[in-house]
């Protein structure tokens, strides 16, 4: 039998019955829509919270200065535990110098014998990053870029208006090539800037009443400072949290230092960073490194330059990259399961098809003897009915696809304006390529036995069925 026949026979068959059929189209469609919008949320998710933790410096390591945790109390504790003996003591004592001394001079003897408590505290040192680090990790080959920060909150003011900031100091030779950030009006920071800064898109635009302009002068704890560049918001639904936990003024490292203390500080009360003494040290490497080498080559060379060991250790490694990754598994296995509870309708909706082809095949038990008898085949017969279920769940799928994609949408624009984002059209190829996959096997699986059985009818039998 040829096979545009067969076709022609099988969508007879689906039309034949239109209310059984669309029946279990529906049970097809909510497992696909199912599975359609779980997959393609999560991606589009992993994608965004890749990005925006990427927009953190995934790629690049920190290096931060941190106390060793030690507990190192000496106590000189001299306590009378014992009144009555330290009464005697004093009484004989007393008594020996009242040959030499008056009454009340016996009487601060005592008071000079009872000592108190002596607690001697030790000063601890808080270690500290400087540029004998940098000259350590300039000589590891992995390194491409090595930038310095420096750390520091002051009070921005604008006319009337003021508002404390968190103010970064960074190299502006290498600063712009490690950054993820976009500029969205002027510039980046460049070599041989002074008093300089760059704004975060927050802090220009949502901060004071009015928009802060490239060129415009603002005060950071009464000193004067140029805008020269604007940072871009991130894309996507979570590309704002970049600059929400980000920083929000950037500069040159040496400008950071020369930033005046709180006015509520006193004279004698310096900074807490002095010059070529840094919060932080943010390394990046060279295409194709290996990270974890890297990273040991680092702490090693870093333990010989500042003269500790691991158990004294004062500094520690940090990287996005651990936090990405472990990120991205838990959001993809949490999809998988996800989608694997979905998948429990397309359970349910193929057995839904092998019922109603099991009715199909009761139902034209004496047409397929007629056709065994004229010379079809059990292959053909079986194709028929295995074209029949396929076009079933291949309809359902197809519908799935769609109103599980527009699903997603209608979600995505909801969160896009509850958090007043730019909305993205989400479509997960994968996602649209297993449905369609997952809905033809369903069809063809939950079909089979049917069909099997249909085509194994004996011509004699199924002419006599009624």
């Amino acid at each position: 039998m040829k096979p545009g026949k067969i076709l022609k026979i099988a969508f007879s068959m689906v039309k034949a019955n239109k209310l059984r059929s669309w029946l279990t189209i529906i049970g097809i469609i909510i497992g696909i829509a199912s599975v359609m919008a779980i997959v393609t949320t999560g991606e589009y998710f992993e994608k965004e919270v890749t990005e925006t933790l990427e927009g953190f410096g995934g790629d690049i390591i920190t290096i931060v200065a941190s106390t060793p945790f030690q507990v190192n109390d000496e106590e000189s504790v001299v306590v009378d535990s014992e009144n009555t003996e330290g009464s005697s003591e004093v009484s004989e004592d007393s008594l020996e110098t009242t040959v030499e001394t008056e009454g009340n001079e016996e009487s601060e003897e005592e008071t000079q014998i009872n000592t108190s408590d002596t607690v001697d505290f030790e000063q601890v040192t808080e270690p500290q990053l400087t540029n004998m680090d940098i000259l350590a990790l300039r000589r590891i080959p992995a390194i491409e870029y090595i930038n310095v920060n420096v750390e520091k909150n002051a009070e921005m003011k604008i006319g009337a208006e003021s508002t404390d900031v968190w103010v970064t100091g960074v190299d502006p030779a290498v600063w712009p090539k490690i950054s993820k950030k976009d500029v969205e009006k002027g510039r980046m920071l460049e070599t041989g800037d002074r008093n300089v800064m760059v704004l975060s898109n927050e802090l220009a635009k949502k901060t004071f009443e009015r928009e802060i302009r490239i060129n415009e002068i603002v005060l950071l704890n009464g000193k004067s400072y140029r805008v020269v560049g604007i940072l871009a918001t991130g894309s996507g639904i979570l590309g704002g949290l970049s600059g929400l936990f980000g920083s929000s003024i950037y500069m040159p490292y040496q400008d950071v230092y020369s930033l005046s203390s709180n006015e509520d500080l006193s004279e004698t009360e310096t900074d807490d960073y002095s010059a070529d003494v840094y919060s932080t040290i943010e390394v990046k490497l060279i295409k194709d490194a290996d990270y974890d080498v890297a990273i040991k080559d680092i702490e090693r060379s870093l333990r010989l330059s500042r003269r500790v060991t691991e158990d004294t250790q004062d500094f520690y490694v940090n990287s996005q990259k651990e936090a990405i990754d472990s990120t991205r598994k838990m959001i993809n296995g949490l999809t998988a399961f996800l989608a694997f509870i979905a998948g429990i309708s397309l359970l349910v909706g193929s057995t839904g098809i092998a019922n109603t082809m099991f009715t199909s095949v009761l139902e034209k038990t004496k047409e397929i003897g007629i056709m065994k008898a004229i010379g079809a085949k059990n292959q053909d017969i079986m194709l028929i009915f295995l074209c029949n279920s396929a076009m079933i769940s291949l309809v359902g799928g197809i519908i799935g696809i769609l109103l599980g994609t527009v699903a997603v949408q209608a979600v995505l624009l909801f969160i896009s304006i509850r958090m007043n984002a730019p909305f993205e059209f989400a479509l997960s190829f994968k996602a649209t390529f297993i449905s369609t996959l997952v809905s033809i096997v369903v069809g063809l699986i939950a079909g089979l036995v049917p069909a099997k059985n249909a085509s194994e009818l004996k011509p004699v039998d199924a002419l006599r069925y009624e």
